[in-house]
């Protein structure tokens, strides 16, 4: 008898109940994730320099190649024309494809995701800053994640939200008006305590 499992086989171990945290009045943050804020926050992504960049780089070479092929027209130069004219629709396709089309699919199937893993397309996302961690509850689920301050390494301000970026550049948003426990100005300031991050 003593070689026998605990669990028998076809048997589960009765799942474990999450513990209440004393989250109460702790600083508190509600986001309710909707397409609105989905969108402000790839927007916030999309506004990092390398983007930037390209959102002004790639009009220049798409005037330099639509010129220069008026040009070689004129000259009839049809090689050149042909050349130019695939750089320039080589160049509108990354332009749409990065800059237009990636941000409204990446909203949309996170909107997809969040309706098929929490049932909910505008869920609500509830995060406390404690003394020692981030703690986070995502929509009706029990179970509370944490995370640790030092993965943080960005907060960008917009109109409407507080997007705090983590070293991994996944983006959480927080409403700006959805504060509880505590205020915007008393977070910033303990980021800057536990991280040195300022918007």
């Amino acid at each position: 008898m003593s070689d026998l499992p605990i669990v028998a086989p076809g048997y589960a171990p009765e799942p474990e109940l999450p513990e209440t945290e004393a989250l109460s009045g702790v600083l508190c943050n509600v986001c309710i994730l909707n397409k609105a804020v989905l969108t402000e926050t790839i927007g916030v992504a999309m506004n990092r320099p390398f983007f930037r960049v390209l959102r002004i780089l790639e009009p220049l070479l798409m005037l330099f190649s639509l010129g220069l092929g008026i040009w070689a027209f004129r000259e009839g130069r049809m090689e050149l024309v042909i050349r130019c004219g695939f750089l320039l629709a080589m160049l509108v396709f990354f332009y749409l494809q990065q800059l237009v089309i990636y941000p409204r699919k990446a909203v949309k199937n996170q909107l997809r995701r969040q309706a098929m893993d929490d049932g909910a397309a505008e869920l609500e996302n509830r995060l406390w800053f404690t003394e020692e961690n981030v703690a986070n509850r995502r929509g009706e689920s029990e179970q509370i994640l944490h995370m640790d301050y030092d993965k943080l390494k960005r907060v960008t301000r917009t109109p409407r939200l507080l997007v705090l970026t983590t070293r991994r550049n996944r983006l959480i948003p927080l409403d700006r008006a959805g504060f509880e426990n505590g205020t915007e100005e008393e977070l910033l300031r303990l980021l800057y305590e536990k991280t040195g991050l300022r918007p």
